[in-house]
């Protein structure tokens, strides 16, 4: 709400998410505080006292009789931790504005921080501290996910907590053994590519030492690598769910869902998976030479896609009944997670900070490539999209349960995708995604063996990513590599 407050603009305003409206005539309400609560756990807002809504559901500017009063008595209670358990406001968050010859007080209340959270306020009903949460025009008793919400963001390292019912046997060899070759190819030089998994586990955050001084897998470590019956046993809602649906003929082209069971169903497969599929929707025209499964490519488009995954898996709450979804449609992609943002939507997009829920599977997608941590992610995805599709994306907070929705819009450049489409159609290798079985059948089917320039040339990959995913397939035993001059060349394991 803007600074001065005009009398026209208050009738025809209307509560909401971010402004609530209250009388005030004998004072400062008792139900100031929980609207004060409510502002605080969820995206902050403004309370303006002095104003009465009609029978008409408009609203009249009364006043408040003594506003300055109301006003110490706000500061008053605020710092009184047997009625608030947290101060939030600023220095200068309430005012008194004066309109229509009457004097109202305006409460800005600000999102309060991770740390800060649940605010509560005693209940003279209830006899006790309540936490609220804003939902709409309306100010809710915080539900238990809300709660645990609250409390799992208070633990600035939560994801790395060992969880000792299970052991390392609950994650998925075939999903460390993807990770690690995806690592030891971005990173070749690196002491961690030589150790045994337990230990190169250890050190990226997936395994930790419980109380019995054995190694468990951490909640990021199994949410990462676990097989999904695993994962589920901790986390009951958990689910991830990609749709594609752009045909508009039938209910989805193409479905990646986590409770499949022909596939882990963890978050590391579920980003390699979808990022083939991004590849495969977003590669021409503009030509890119990376698969997309590690960031580092010259599409910018898929690049901003990839980051806003990414974003999706490390800052959504997994103890919650809610999912990971990603809708691709003709006109628009939908990317939403569990959980609350952390900050404030414009200071997000803004960049140059970062907060991240999951810090642990920050760190192990960075291991890979695909986050750099820096905070500047939002930003080069509104970067990206106003300079590829002369629109912009738009971010928005959910609540009960609490979510967060990325919506990327396709439709302002139709002809992107129409050009895209016909590209395909006309190179074959445009179309082709770079995965590990797609590879073993190229070089299958040619008894010769095949150099990575050869792979270079049949796929449009750039020479290097070609190179890195021949000694990855090599070095876990599924290619046999021989020596070929001052090259190498790969031959299928069974090729003699």
């Amino acid at each position: 709400m803007d600074k001065a407050l005009a009398l026209e603009r208050i009738s025809k305003a209307r509560e909401g998410q971010h402004l609530e409206f209250k009388e005030a005539s004998g004072g400062l309400p008792e139900d100031v505080w929980e609207t004060y609560s409510a502002f605080a756990n969820t995206e902050g807002g403004v309370i303006v006292l002095g104003v009465r809504e009609e029978p008409s559901k408009t609203f009249a500017v009364v006043g408040v009789p003594d506003a300055q009063k109301a006003v110490a008595d706000f500061w008053s209670i605020l710092r009184n931790p047997q009625r608030v358990s947290r101060d939030t406001m600023l220095y200068d968050g309430v005012r008194v504005e004066r309109v229509d010859d009457v004097d109202l007080v305006v409460i800005d209340v600000p999102r309060a921080e991770r740390g800060d959270k649940p605010v509560s306020v005693f209940d003279r009903r209830r006899k006790g501290f309540v936490a609220w949460v804003r939902r709409g025009d309306g100010d809710f008793q915080a539900s238990p996910d809300d709660l645990r919400l609250m409390q799992y963001d208070g633990i600035s390292s939560a994801d790395r907590k060992p969880l000792e019912e299970f052991t390392p046997e609950a994650l998925s060899a075939e999903t460390v053994r993807r990770f690690r070759n995806v690592f030891s190819a971005n990173k070749p030089q690196h002491p961690w590519t030589e150790e045994a998994d337990e230990d190169f586990l250890f050190h990226i955050g997936a395994l930790g030492k419980g109380r019995d001084g054995a190694l468990h897998p951490t909640q990021a470590g199994l949410l990462a690598f676990g097989n999904e019956y695993e994962i589920t046993s901790y986390a009951p809602h958990y689910l991830l769910d990609y749709r594609e649906e752009t045909s508009g003929d039938r209910r989805w082209d193409d479905r990646i869902v986590s409770q499949s069971g022909d596939w882990s169903g963890n978050l590391i497969d579920f980003y390699y998976r979808v990022s083939e599929r991004f590849v495969r929707y977003f590669k021409t025209p503009f030509a890119t030479d990376e698969t997309g499964t590690v960031h580092g490519s010259r599409n910018p488009v898929t690049e901003a896609v990839n980051e806003a995954l990414a974003n999706a898996i490390v800052h959504a709450f997994y103890g919650t009944n809610g999912a990971i979804r990603i809708v691709l449609t003709g006109d628009e992609l939908v990317i939403s997670n569990p959980g609350s943002l952390l900050m404030d939507r414009r200071v997000a997009i803004a960049g140059g900070y970062s907060e991240a829920r999951n810090p642990t599977l920050m760190r192990m997608f960075a291991f890979v490539g695909v986050s750099d941590r820096a905070g500047s992610g939002l930003q080069k995805i509104w970067e990206t999209w106003l300079s590829e599709f002369g629109s912009e994306p738009a971010l928005a907070e959910r609540h009960g349960p609490a979510a967060v929705e990325l919506r990327l819009p396709l439709a302002p450049k139709a002809a992107y995708g129409e050009e895209s489409r016909s590209n395909r159609s006309a190179d074959p290798r445009a179309a082709m995604v770079l995965n590990d079985d797609e590879i073993k059948q190229l070089v299958a089917g040619s008894p010769q063996g095949i150099l990575p320039c050869e792979l270079h040339e049949k796929t449009g990959v750039s020479q290097r990513t070609a190179q890195e995913r021949l000694k990855a397939l090599s070095d876990a035993g599924e290619l046999e590599r021989r020596k070929d001059g001052r090259f190498y060349r790969y031959f299928a394991v069974s090729s003699r």
